[in-house]
């Protein structure tokens, strides 16, 4: 399968549950849970590669999570 492949199956999996803008530590806590069971099938440089993946989504929620909170005018 190819990258764009693997996008768009995860754009159309259905939501395994609703969960709020600022639920995406528990996103990123189901991640982390994953790799903590595939971690021994892993090499370390994917292990890597798929902990620099996670960084990567941690920092960018966490930008617009501050962007939503401090750029948005509240009602």
């Amino acid at each position: 399968m190819t990258g764009d492949e693997f996008v768009s199956k995860m754009i159309l999996l259905p939501r395994l549950e609703k969960l709020e803008f600022g639920d995406w530590a528990d996103v990123l806590d189901a991640y982390a849970e994953i790799l903590v069971r595939i971690e021994g099938r892993l090499s370390t440089s994917e292990t890597a590669d798929l902990m620099g993946v996670g960084a990567e989504f941690y920092r960018t929620l966490a930008r617009c999570e501050d962007y939503r909170r401090y750029a948005i005018p509240l009602r």
